[in-house]
């Protein structure tokens, strides 16, 4: 597996990645899927990027690329074809279909993981959607469970690692909790008004 190309968010006006994928129900339910015009790659196994805001308390899909060797906008005929599969008539699209759970880290990374989104970070929020509407938005703090988790688990540093003499067994990646979200990170047709000019 490889690690997978994470759907985005804004909260409170900020971008961060979202490890959830509240389109996957939807598409699935209608057995229909969102293909790469180009050629497919193994960090984007669903082919497609969503960008997602809670407005008013919804959880709404205000962008929605597909994603190749690169993400490009959707053509105006897949456009038409997933707003009539919604159904609605524009972006942002209101997400009445998705309950769950999305994971948002919000802290810097303690621990990569190569498949799926699997790496760990400081904090998370989790904000819990039903038919689309915020029911609970917590903050999680995934560092100390990650630490309760390793007292808990006597003598497993020594399994991990036995030349560490340090006591050191998480490592730090990043001290920047914006340092994965710099660059060229929108999508190409993006029209929103609340992208940040810096991070």
């Amino acid at each position: 597996m490889t690690s997978q190309m994470p759907e985005r968010i804004l909260i409170d006006g900020k971008p961060h990645l979202l490890h959830a994928l509240p389109l996957y129900r939807l598409l699935a339910s209608r057995r229909v899927r969102i293909s790469a015009p180009d050629e497919w790659t193994t960090n984007c196994h669903r082919q497609y990027v969503g960008t997602w805001d809670v407005i008013d308390g919804k959880l709404c899909l205000v962008a929605l690329s597909t994603y190749g060797d690169r993400e490009r906008p959707l053509s105006d005929a897949m456009r038409s074809w997933f707003l009539r599969l919604v159904p609605a008539t524009r972006f942002p699209v209101s997400a009445e279909w998705f309950s769950g759970h999305l994971r948002i880290p919000t802290g810097p990374m303690l621990l990569w993981g190569f498949h799926g989104w699997s790496s760990w970070f400081t904090r998370e929020r989790v904000i819990t959607c039903r038919r689309g509407r915020v029911v609970r938005d917590r903050e999680v703090d995934t560092l100390a469970m990650l630490e309760w988790a390793l007292r808990r688990c006597e003598g497993l540093k020594q399994r991990i690692d036995p030349e560490d003499t340090r006591g050191e067994l998480l490592t730090w990646i990043t001290d920047d909790d914006y340092e994965h979200l710099r660059g060229d990170w929108w999508p190409p047709d993006w029209e929103g008004q609340r992208i940040p000019t810096s991070l």
